[in-house]
């Protein structure tokens, strides 16, 4: 069977006639699912850029705790030039330190040094510095402890 110009056009028109809009549903739905995509990795980025700030504020308060620590030994054990005199070893009170270096710029340690108990006739001293660097949403804390003996 033979098919004229005429009517298979008729058929082509009718058939596009019927398809219209289906084009505007296909792209609604792109936009939509690429939208979605897009909210998703940009909470992804938020997340991660959220993390990696907590993570360099807790390495920061971490050695501002190792700091807090390293002073507070200085204190109990100063270096002398005469092994002959040395002074005794003293626990104070807390201590609050103020870091103002690049490094540290912001961060505090809070040293306590404590005795703990003599064993044999020597004293033996418990540091605890607890660094704490950032404010707000983001402020982290790290804590160390530290213990010496009194030397000969």
């Amino acid at each position: 069977m033979l098919t004229s110009p005429k009517s298979s056009s008729m058929r082509l028109g009718r058939s596009l006639k019927r398809q219209q809009g289906s084009m505007l549903i296909i792209a609604i739905f792109s936009i939509v699912v690429l939208a979605a995509l897009g909210g998703y990795l940009m909470q992804i980025t938020t997340s991660q850029s959220n993390t990696t700030a907590r993570e360099v504020l807790g390495t920061r308060a971490w050695l501002a705790a190792n700091s807090g620590s390293q002073w507070a030994m200085s204190q109990l054990f100063p270096l002398v030039q005469d092994k002959n005199s040395l002074p005794s070893p003293s626990c104070s009170a807390k201590k609050e330190i103020t870091f103002n270096d690049v490094g540290l710029q912001g961060c505090t340690a809070v040293v306590e040094c404590k005795v703990k108990r003599s064993s044999g006739g020597k004293t033996i001293y418990a540091v605890e510095s607890i660094g704490q660097c950032g404010s707000g949403e983001f402020a982290v804390s790290r804590a160390q402890e530290t213990w010496a003996r009194e030397v000969e």
